[in-house]
């Protein structure tokens, strides 16, 4: 993608949902990926690529890391293994969960879907 997200900078939503996904199948990532670029807008719903989708697709993005380990007392994220990661932006609950539905279904002849979850932002809004 070469045009920037607008969802990236506009202020935090009335409510969201975050999907993670790793790879199942990388002869249909292509498939996948064209269908999902269809389907979001780069507002509503945002979507980041992790380095083993990059490497999946035999390409590079200039300045990609891997995923840096992170520690605390009562913290460990060793890596983000993440392949696809969705952020799902919007007012409605049901809006956002059949959206989520829909893309989740959508990608899986080629991805996982690994956790879904809210910003700690929003999750007082949607009990």
């Amino acid at each position: 993608m070469s045009t920037p997200q607008p969802g990236i900078l506009l202020p935090p939503p009335n409510l969201a949902r975050y999907l993670s996904f790793s790879l199942a199948d990388n002869a249909r990532v292509a498939e996948c990926l064209n269908v999902l670029r269809e389907k979001f807008d780069g507002e509503a719903t945002v979507a980041g690529f992790g380095q083993s989708l990059v490497l999946a697709l035999g390409t590079s993005v200039p300045g990609l890391k891997p995923f840096p380990a992170i520690t605390a007392p009562g913290l460990s994220i060793e890596k983000a293994p993440d392949a696809v990661w969705l952020w799902l932006r919007g007012d409605d609950r049901g809006e956002i969960l059949h959206r989520s539905r829909q893309l989740a279904k959508a990608l899986s002849p080629a991805f996982t879907l690994q956790e879904t979850g809210m910003p700690s932002n929003t999750e007082r809004d949607a009990t």
